[in-house]
């Protein structure tokens, strides 16, 4: 039987009950193809020794590789050491070494070590240690059935530090292949998954070595290119070139490359080009605002944020028009612009930026169903408000506006069109400039 390149298992009655999102799956995914290792087969499994005794024994005799977290703790459920010993036959031995380790991190701390802490130090005969130096919980490198499996701790943090410092390497060095692979990940805004991909379907079919891969997180969608080749000039020129035509295809579709979130690409190009904002939000209830201040350093250029819920805070803390109000209703153009309007010079801020809508999944009519969103930005060269009709369910709408308001600052900073133009797919409505 051929062997699969990678097995990936998780261990956690949360993960099944849905407690916790598995975040550990995409990560070591994605760090196994920076081997050109693909990985088979993604597993949860619940802390039960059953379960990961067979799961750990149909791995090892099935892949090269098997990566496993959780179960690694101090606690009576975290059994996967034990288990792995069991399973491959071997002794669990306590390593002195290890033990003294885990005394003087308690004491670091000013604490004293629990007794059930000493289980930490434990591990299959024959087993490598793998350091952690975020937590008391070290992991561990186990050969059997030709396999090497890597234990680690479920902790993100943990896992992802100890996978590029210690398992990562210990892989390459083991099964190096001949193959150099790069990827890049792009994303992108404005388009769905499946025009994206049909915007993109030519390319890279005629490229050996070259593969394109799709995924959507909602609101944005992203496309992971991946270049192999027989040396690293070659797969980091083919990455290159593929990028290239897919930035010359999207255009300004492309928010950025990387991991990087669209509130973190706008606070970069903030500070870049020395601007400052103010915000005034309603529908979205201080999502765009609490985006904007998860960003470190978003202080240098975000001077105030308004949430103006009712229409007695419009009047108040930005200025709406009673008579616009009482006119054309909270959800309107005029009001969005006067939200932008009023919290930018309120702030003295470069821009001001203003949503205003039905985020549902009641409060809509006919002539402004559940949905509609205003948004609006004031500038030096005036100010835009753009209607735009989104979904009918609430936390999605709230979400999508708090991503257009975010794109809106990213294309006027850059000097982009703003509006429905941009934004094809998401039934924008005709705005006007002032």
């Amino acid at each position: 039987m051929t062997r699969e390149d990678a097995w990936i298992v998780t261990i956690g009655d949360e993960l099944l009950r849905g407690e916790i999102l598995d975040s550990n799956k995409a990560f070591l995914s994605e760090r196994l193809l920076r081997l050109d290792l693909e990985t088979a087969r993604h597993v949860s499994v619940p802390d039960d020794a059953t379960a990961i005794e067979e799961v750990l024994r149909d791995a090892a005799a099935r892949a090269r590789v098997v990566l496993i977290s959780g179960g690694l703790g101090p606690t009576r459920d975290d059994i996967t050491t034990e288990v792995a010993a069991r399973a491959f036959g071997r002794r669990l031995l306590r390593d002195p070494v290890v033990l003294d380790g885990i005394r003087k991190f308690f004491q670091s701390l000013g604490r004293e070590m629990a007794e059930n802490n000493a289980k930490q130090a434990d591990f299959p005969e024959d087993a490598e240690v793998l350091p952690n130096p975020l937590g008391t919980a070290p992991g561990f490198m186990l050969k059997a059935e030709d396999a090497l499996l890597f234990f680690t701790p479920g902790v993100p943090r943990e896992l992802q530090r100890m996978t590029d410092e210690e398992i990562l390497p210990r892989i390459q060095s083991r099964l190096g292949r001949g193959q150099v692979v790069r990827a890049a990940l792009l994303r992108t805004f404005g388009l769905g998954e499946s025009t994206l991909d049909n915007e993109l379907r030519d390319l890279a079919q005629n490229e050996p070595g070259v593969a394109l891969g799709f995924r959507t997180q909602f609101p944005d969608n992203l496309v992971r290119v991946v270049a192999r080749a027989s040396s690293q000039q070659e797969a980091q020129q083919k990455l290159r070139e593929t990028l290239v035509k897919i930035h010359a295809r999207l255009g300004d579709l492309v928010l950025g490359e990387g991991e990087r979130p669209l509130e973190q690409i706008v606070g970069e190009l903030l500070r870049e080009k020395q601007l400052t904002l103010a915000v005034a939000e309603s529908c979205t209830g201080g999502l765009l605002a609490h985006r904007i201040t998860d960003v470190p350093g978003s202080s240098e250029y975000l001077i105030q944020a308004v949430v103006a819920y009712a229409n007695e805070s419009k009047l108040r803390e930005l200025g709406v028009s009673p008579q616009d109000l009482e006119a054309h209703g909270a959800v309107s153009e005029p009001v969005a612009r006067q939200m932008a309007e009023g919290v930018r010079g309120r702030a003295g801020a470069d821009l001001g930026i203003a949503t205003t809508g039905v985020a549902g999944p009641g409060g809509g009519s006919d002539e402004k169903p559940v949905g509609t969103l205003y948004l609006a930005l004031a500038d030096t060269q005036g100010t835009r408000v753009q209607r735009y009709q989104l979904m009918r369910e609430r936390e999605r709408n709230k979400l999508l506006a708090s991503q257009l308001a975010l794109d809106w600052i990213r294309r006027r900073v850059l000097g982009l069109e703003l509006g429905e133009q941009s934004f094809p797919r998401l039934g924008a409505a005709p705005g006007r400039r002032r």
